[in-house]
């Protein structure tokens, strides 16, 4: 047969992507694919006697392995390449790992080779990535090729240059349709390989949204759902997460789209706190400014819009807390009537409300919020509301972000650097963008902030009040509009709420969204539907970060006296637990606990794992589920959010290393 060789190019060893804290989200595993070169059955005398004397065992190993062929129909495949003087001969398509690699070397005929020369045996190396976190954080790390879209998403899409590295150049055989082999003798340029990233995630983090998420949406089923954490001092994002209805998921949603950065809305009532930002800063009015909202309904050229309520006569303070529709249009009509549309315009592009964040992942699409000179009679008051505008959550969230930075915008990044070993060869957050002067004075933003937190103490998101740390934010709810045409669908929302805690002392802004929520007009306000879900992401980032909380001296908070709780933990958790919560501690002697709390009284019990035997990882989160299998030398798949509620190895059984071990988590 006539050789063909041709130059290629030489692939590199792409990247890693890293959390924040150095855990790795994304990384490249060599795969293998089994050949054979039959023409060494031929040409090599050991090579003959051992092809005699093994090749039906080798084919009944073979076909107990694969599972595709029946014996009879390897060793004529085998039979039919060594006849035609093949040299080279793919036996299977599939990839195997390391493991099977060696165990297939141990396959009659293999084993009994002193070398590849005498074997005939060609394994080809195929790099793949492989997530070691499965599911988590799916879309946001990302992929170059995935079944379901064809597309190109994420991290590993946008820093696809740093992580490719640079390819190497060769000369190469071609062995069949898919399958090169160097030629002898040629000096190849040698690739250089990628960039390591690293990541503003924090696993943690991403974790505890995933499962609020999903909890709020298996309550109000919404067609797709938002959440995401930013770090307030930083820009920083350290949780991500958006899932959407999908009958093919064991949970019923997966993360499909990136809509916290691509699906634009009208954002509603969270939108106001930027048209009041530009009123106060225009006029100065105090929170004690009086705005008279009538009946609940406001006539305007030929447009009518309604407030949940009829609230009369009221101060600035309550038509945010109130979210009044009506008091924030006839604020901002009083302060830019007709004449000064432009002005109005001109404070949200100081604002960074009108360009496009130029966020890292990409596209980073512009909102839709047209010039001036492009309004009708509707469009100032109606926008300073959150209609007849188009914004991703993103945008909105950095808005709010920059409230509780103290007024200074930041813009919003999810890599902070490349390196090399070592070595930082690129630090983005020297080219982050940040506001050199805070957006508004610190008079307007102090009131802000006071009705921020009123929404929560004693406005519309009130159901979520009483934390020990503070809550500020604002709900939103736009009725959906419709796709293709001008109006609205009656009964059908977006909900929002978007704030920052500690209220005092901001350390997180988070924003949740939820899109089309089951239910009655009443129980799909944003107060129902992604507050809840908010106080759940910051209930659990407080109790986990510790630099957040007070000294409790010994007693738990009232948000925590009437819990039932178990859950297993890892015994440095528990000393977390002994140490600024005063709880029950076990002998420090590195094992895991049960632990229960009912009613201010605590059980823990040690739990001992059996060596070498798998634990039993039912009941953990996925962080220490994959700490304990992984220990044992495992590699483990995870479905799924929440707690471990299946493990596909029975607890107890021999640890095998490198076994393969399926969790599902709920």
């Amino acid at each position: 047969m006539a050789q063909y060789v041709k130059k290629r190019k030489i692939e590199s060893t792409r990247g890693n992507i890293y959390s924040d804290d150095g855990s790795l989200l994304s990384t490249t595993l060599p795969k293998y694919r089994l050949g054979l070169d039959p023409s060494v059955y031929n040409t090599n005398k050991e090579a003959k006697v051992l092809y005699e004397k093994h090749i039906d065992q080798l084919a009944a190993a073979l076909s107990n392995f694969y599972k595709d062929k029946t014996a009879d129909e390897y060793k004529e495949k085998i039979d039919a390449a060594k006849r035609n003087k093949k040299s080279y001969l793919l036996l299977n398509n599939r990839l195997l790992d390391y493991q099977e690699k060696r165990k297939i070397l141990g396959f009659p005929l293999f084993a009994q080779a002193k070398s590849a020369n005498v074997s005939g045996v060609v394994f080809d190396k195929i790099n793949v990535r492989y997530a070691p976190f499965g599911q988590m954080a799916y879309r946001t790390v990302g992929y170059l090729k995935d079944l379901r879209e064809k597309g190109k998403v994420g991290i590993e899409n946008s820093f696809d240059k740093e992580l490719r590295g640079k390819f190497g150049e060769g000369m190469f055989e071609k062995m069949d349709k898919n399958t090169w082999r160097p030629e002898p003798g040629d000096e190849p340029i040698q690739p250089v390989a990628g960039l390591d990233l690293h990541s503003t995630l924090d696993i943690n983090i991403q974790e505890i949204v995933e499962t609020a998420l999903l909890n709020g949406m298996k309550k109000f089923q919404g067609r797709y759902a938002v959440a995401i954490v930013m770090e307030t001092s930083t820009g920083k994002i350290k949780a991500l997460s958006n899932i959407a209805q999908n009958p093919n998921s064991p949970t019923g949603y997966s993360e499909t789209y990136n809509f916290a950065l691509l699906e634009s809305r009208d954002p509603g009532s969270v939108f106001k706190i930027a048209s009041l930002m530009a009123v106060i800063e225009e006029k100065g009015y105090p929170l004690t400014k009086m705005v008279n909202t009538g009946n609940g309904t406001f006539k305007y050229y030929t447009g009518t819009m309604t407030d949940s309520h009829p609230l009369g006569t009221v101060s600035m303070e309550r038509v945010v807390a109130s979210s009044s529709n009506i008091g924030t249009m006839k604020l901002v009509q009083e302060a830019f009537g007709t004449n000064n549309n432009e002005k109005y315009y001109n404070y949200l592009k100081k604002f960074h409300l009108i360009e496009s964040l130029d966020f890292q992942l990409k596209p980073s699409p512009k909102p839709v919020f047209p010039v001036p000179a492009k309004w009708d009679g509707l469009q100032l008051l109606w926008s300073s509301v959150g209609y007849s505008t188009q914004y991703p959550p993103l945008q909105i969230l950095s808005f709010y972000n920059a409230i509780a930075n103290n007024g200074y915008w930041i813009q919003p990044i999810i890599v902070s650097k490349a390196t090399r070993g070592d070595e930082v060869v690129i630090d983005y957050t020297a080219s982050q963008v940040r506001d050199t002067k805070p957006l508004c004075s610190k008079e307007t933003l102090d009131k802000l902030r006071t009705m921020l937190e009123k929404v929560v103490t004693n406005g519309t998101a009130d159901n979520i009040k009483g934390s020990v740390y503070g809550i500020a934010g604002k709900t939103g709810t736009a009725q959906r509009s419709k796709k293709g045409v001008k109006g609205y669908t009656k009964g059908v929302y977006y909900t929002t709420f978007v704030g920052y805690f500690p209220a005092k002392q901001p350390k997180y802004t988070i924003l949740v969204a939820v899109d089309e929520p089951k239910g009655n007009s009443e129980g799909t306000y944003a107060r129902q539907v992604t507050a809840p879900v908010f106080k759940e992401i910051s209930d659990r980032i407080y109790l986990r970060d510790m630099k957040l909380q007070q000294t409790l001296r010994g007693y738990l908070p009232d948000s925590l006296n009437k819990n039932k709780l178990m859950h297993l933990i890892h015994p440095a958790d528990q000393n977390i637990l002994f140490s600024h919560l005063g709880l029950p501690k076990v002998e420090e002697n590195g094992q895991w606990l049960n632990f229960n709390l009912e009613k201010k009284a605590v059980r823990n019990q040690a739990i001992s794992m059996t060596p070498k035997s798998v634990p039993n990882v039912v009941g953990m989160n996925l962080r220490d589920a994959l700490f304990a299998l992984e220990n044992k030398g495992l590699k483990v798949k995870a479905n799924g959010f929440g707690t471990v509620t299946n493990q596909s190895i029975a607890a107890g059984s021999p640890a095998a290393k490198n076994g393969l071990v399926y969790i599902q988590l709920h």
